[in-house]
């Protein structure tokens, strides 16, 4: 049997990792990666086995590389703190490690934003099952990629994220990353923003996630995501 190690991103997220940490029962082995928690994050983890690794930075991809390098499962598995693992997708996890047909595998992810599902949330698969050896590293600050030795392939089975409680932590969240997004568009050589892009941009937003994702069939949550975009 090959053994897998679950890696779960982590920073002061005592009110939420804890179904996390159940969730991933059914690895040999969970890392709970620290970056720089305050409450009781830690100290809930380590009641669930975890190991507990401390990384610094501002890097997902250096997170996320430590979290690998501490990792001795033969098959890793990426979680962050608000995504559960439901039974049925440990079980095709288990059967699929044992029996690759690839080195990697995407997951699908049922999306609930602020407690309601969204039958129109776009549907981007993330990699986050890996073969350790196959892992080269991963890569970028912000929207970080692994970078892998072979084909990738995609379970059928979907993951639950939690994607935001209620508006004050998205607001939040926005506003811890968007200096570093904004970076990020600056070094690649953005063109100069003027009042008429800023304009083009909104219309373009709503455009695609209120017509064509058809958000608007979702009620208040999904009217409330069309506008915040």
């Amino acid at each position: 049997m090959l053994t897998i190690s679950i890696i779960i991103l982590a920073k002061d997220v005592a009110e939420e990792i804890t179904p996390t940490l159940i969730s991933s029962q059914f690895a040999d082995e969970i890392v709970v990666v620290d970056t720089g928690s305050t409450d009781k994050t830690i100290e809930i983890a380590k009641k669930y086995k975890a190991k507990i690794v401390h990384s610094t930075g501002d890097s997902f991809a250096k997170w996320r590389n430590d979290g690998a390098k501490a990792a001795k499962g033969d098959w890793l598995l990426y979680l962050d703190s608000d995504e559960r693992i439901p039974k049925k997708l440990a079980d095709e996890i288990i059967t699929t490690v044992n029996n690759p047909k690839h080195v990697a595998y995407t997951i699908s992810r049922y999306e609930i934003f602020l407690g309601k599902h969204l039958v129109h949330w776009p549907d981007p698969r993330v990699l986050r099952l890996i073969e350790k050896k196959s892992l080269k590293r991963w890569e970028g600050k912000l929207h970080e990629q692994p970078k892998i030795d072979g084909i990738v392939g995609n379970l059928e089975s979907q993951m639950v994220h939690l994607s935001h409680k209620n508006i004050d932590e998205k607001v939040m969240s926005t506003l811890n990353w968007s200096h570093y997004e904004a970076q990020m568009l600056f070094d690649s050589g953005h063109p100069q923003m003027v009042w008429w892009r800023f304009l083009r941009i909104m219309f373009s937003e709503f455009w695609d996630r209120c017509i064509k994702q058809g958000l608007w069939r979702d009620g208040t949550e999904g009217w409330i995501e069309n506008i915040y975009q």
